[in-house]
């Protein structure tokens, strides 16, 4: 079964989204309604371009130069199996893997830890924006590094 996930953009070089340099895949649609998002352009499902993920895996690999990948959003959680998959084919392939969602840790499933190098989590609230943190925008948002199960928290002050 071909799967495909909905894409919004994509940005070829980026240190502000997850540790060390990185490629970034902006996934189409987020119902979170976040005031004050900076990405609220993608928000809307339906309005991205719809790519099988085995098409998708070869252009990340024709871009991510040196194997490290942010997939963000929109909320890269609304399309969950499709995400699964993609992370799954990524992973076989040894690539770095930080996923941005608006979801808290707890709500995150085990199959999508498993997959993952790091994990940003919290939804972005503009009263509580803190320009002195790397990788989010307010303070109550996370940074965890997940290793062989194991999930630590990160500290994310500049």
């Amino acid at each position: 079964m071909n799967h495909t996930i909905e894409c919004a953009g994509w940005l070829e070089n980026s240190c502000d989204d997850g540790p060390g340099m990185r490629s970034v895949l902006f996934l189409q649609g987020c119902s979170k309604n976040c005031s004050g998002c900076h990405n609220s352009g993608i928000k809307e499902h339906g309005k991205g371009t719809e790519m099988e993920i085995d098409a998708l895996i070869n252009f990340i690999e024709s871009k991510c130069c040196n194997g490290k990948i942010t997939i963000s959003g929109g909320e890269p959680l609304e399309q969950m199996d499709s995400l699964a998959v993609l992370l799954e084919k990524l992973k076989v392939k040894g690539y770095n893997i930080c996923v941005y969602t608006g979801w808290e840790l707890e709500k995150v499933p085990e199959k999508i830890l498993k997959l993952v190098d790091y994990i940003k989590t919290g939804s972005f609230i503009i009263n509580l924006r803190n320009s002195y943190m790397q990788y989010a925008g307010s303070s109550n948002q996370h940074m965890f590094a997940v290793n062989n199960g194991k999930i630590k928290e990160m500290s994310l002050l500049a």
